[in-house]
This record gives C-alpha cells, structure tokens and sequence, in this order.
C-alpha cells in the first residue's frame, strides 16, 4: 500500500515537472533519476556495511519501493513525451 501511495506521488510529481517546465523534456525524469540513485546508494550500503539485524531488509524494501518509483516516472514520463500527443490529436 505504502509502494502504490508513493509511486502516486512520483507521477503527480512529474506530470507537475512537466506542466512547469513545459518544452524541456528531460526535467521530467529527474525524480527518476533519484529514485535510480536512493537504489544505487542503498545496494553500495547493503554490500559494504555489516548486517545489523533488520537494517538489510528494511534497505532492501526501500530498494524495492525505489526501483517501483523509477518505473512509474519513467513510464509517466514516456507516457507524457510518447501517447499523450497522439491523443491530443
């Protein structure tokens, strides 16, 4: 529940990006690109720090919920820059 209330918000967050910065295309992936670099981060803390009981599930869950963000961005984004003007036609 938590994942499709966040991925949510990532899409608000860039159709909003888009409706903003209008003609520049690639300012609407940004919060994918975050999204892909929390992942990047947390697998680097995961296989460098030791375990420390729950603290690998949860940096697992959140790799999860951050590889779930960056597919609703990117496919918004593409959804936005692809189909929406098709439809518009």
């Amino acid at each position: 529940m938590i994942v499709v209330a966040v991925c949510i918000v990532v899409i608000g967050i860039t159709y909003l990006i888009h409706r903003l910065v209008g003609r520049k295309k690639y300012a609407k992936y940004i919060p994918a690109v975050i999204f892909v670099l929390l992942g990047i981060y947390n697998i680097y803390m995961i296989r460098t720090s030791p375990g420390e009981g729950f603290g690998d599930i949860v940096k697992a869950l959140v790799i999860f919920v951050c590889a779930a963000c960056f597919l609703s961005g990117v496919i918004t984004g593409m959804f936005i820059d692809f189909i929406l003007p098709k439809l518009k036609k």
